[in-house]
């Protein structure tokens, strides 16, 4: 770190940011000023300065001598894991040798969270330093040193074999075949125990983790209440009116279906007509919404079983609100500059990419920015507090109220929007794009169609099914070198 000035101080101070600015007039507060420091550590990070009058804020310096800078450091071992941050000395310009002592407590350097200071931990609510309730303290310890304290690598005892889908095993085994992630030599694992452990979920001596009940559970609730998301479309803009709403208890490929379907369900904007064919987009872009979505299934923390993922839909934002937080020491822009990987589950997240679910490894948050920058919209809102993080998206052109009688974006009645004499149909978004997909790339294959999409291989099936059956594509060519030919309705 460069030396400070007594023009950065000034700017430091400047900026107003109570919850990254703890000022005390002297060394007199250290004990004070420690456990904000220690605040800064356990959340995102702060300026701890002495010197500072703390309600006006004037610059005034303090005496700093031997036993001062020894004072300092003696405090600074009572933190635990022992930190080491630069204290600085900054001269202050006609007080007679005062200086500022500006210590700056990096949770970027110090990411063995959570720290406590003199036995105690502490942590940031808004602008107020208050002690770290043992929950958060606890959970903090498991989800930071996932090394020692994974929840999805524990064994779920209660479960059995037939307690998970078999066949969703397989397909998602080929699924990753066919995406070319996982070997096809793994087709040749035809037990449900060499499938896990071929995914490292569980086998034959590591019983079956809980990471395999969430990802391939029948019935995944019976063991985790907490495997579920909670689906709402209000109306206008508060919760106070809910014109629908859903919980799906599915496991994480049932969630991520269910999550996908309601939101094309009450998110169409009005079709258009270009070239004779039907356009329906959603009013977030698809690529935005399947970034969040899988973002949230692999990231969710699975501690408390009282914590649900969640999804509102209002007239002019979607919400979704995850149990889990961003690694400490980071923030949305360090994603975007810098993409990189992190997750939560690990396994969990490896069964997703190795699938074709995920596109690619810490490219979420920057895909989900690019797509909204692409379609016009604001920027999304990331809210981050100790429990959860939430991912705001707000429209562009807000959904027509239900209740006003002039529309129904997102009707389960009617129609949205039906132009008349229309020669194609969709069911939704994703069986149009199934079908740019085959008319892009005549004879494509069921994998060609998984690269372009992104979707999943059960998907794919249904969609290729449905533009069949309404005689918009073909399959040309024997089962294995054959392919999809979109067939010409005008």
């Amino acid at each position: 770190m460069r030396e400070l000035t007594i023009q950065d101080i000034e700017t430091i101070i400047r900026s107003d940011e109570n919850r990254i600015l703890e000022v005390k007039k002297t060394t007199g507060e250290i004990d004070a000023g420690m456990s904000s420091g220690c605040a800064f550590l356990n959340t995102d990070g702060g300026w701890l300065l002495f010197g500072i009058a703390p309600k006006s804020l004037k610059i005034l310096g303090q005496d700093v001598t031997d036993p001062t800078k020894q004072e300092i450091a003696n405090h600074l071992r009572k933190f635990d894991p022992l930190i080491n941050p630069y204290v600085q000395y900054v001269d202050v310009p006609e007080s007679d040798g005062k200086k500022v002592i500006a210590i700056y407590f990096d949770p970027a350097e110090y990411s063995d969270v959570p720290y406590s200071y003199d036995g105690r931990p502490y942590y940031k609510v808004e602008n107020t330093t208050t002690l770290m309730p043992r929950q958060l303290f606890e959970r903090l310890i498991r989800e930071n040193h996932p090394e020692k304290f994974s929840w999805e690598k524990e064994i779920c005892h209660k479960a059995i074999l037939e307690d998970l889908d078999a066949k969703r095993i397989r397909g998602t085994i080929q699924a990753g075949v066919n995406v070319g992630r996982i070997p096809s030599s793994s087709l040749q694992l035809q037990d449900v125990p060499a499938q896990l452990a071929h995914f490292k979920i569980g086998g034959e001596k590591d019983g079956i983790h809980n990471a395999a009940v969430v990802l391939f559970g029948k019935e995944p609730t019976r063991f985790f209440n907490q495997c579920k998301v909670r689906l709402a479309r209000f109306e206008g803009t508060s919760m106070r009116q809910f014109r629908d709403q859903t919980v799906c208890e599915g496991n994480l490929f049932e969630q991520y279906d269910a999550i996908i379907n309601f939101c094309q369900k009450h998110m169409f904007l009005a079709g258009t007509m270009e070239t004779g064919q039907r356009i329906d987009t959603l009013t977030v872009p698809f690529l935005a919404i399947r970034e969040t979505v899988l973002n949230m299934l692999a990231h969710r923390s699975w501690w408390d079983e009282d914590e649900s993922l969640s999804v509102a839909i209002f007239d002019d934002r979607i919400e979704f609100t995850n149990p889990g937080h961003f690694p400490i020491g980071t923030s949305v822009e360090d994603f975007i500059e810098t993409p990189r990987s992190k997750p939560q589950n690990p396994d969990i997240a490896n069964v997703l990419f190795r699938s074709g679910w995920m596109e690619s490894w810490g490219r979420g948050i920057a895909n989900i920015m690019d797509a909204c920058e692409q379609a016009g919209l604001p920027k999304p809102e990331f809210i981050k507090a100790p429990w959860i993080t939430r991912i705001i998206f707000r429209f562009k052109t807000p959904l027509t109220p239900y209740l006003s009688g002039k529309g129904g974006n997102g009707s389960s009645s009617e129609p949205i929007n039906e132009p008349l004499n229309e020669p194609l149909n969709y069911s939704n978004i994703q069986v149009k794009t199934t079908h740019d997909a085959i008319k892009s790339h005549p004879g494509i294959g069921r994998s060609g169609i998984m690269a372009q999409t992104g979707l999943s291989l059960p998907s794919v099936k249904r969609y290729i099914a449905e533009l069949t059956a309404k005689g918009y594509i073909e399959h040309r060519g024997s089962k294995k070198t054959g392919g999809y030919f979109p067939i010409n309705k005008q």
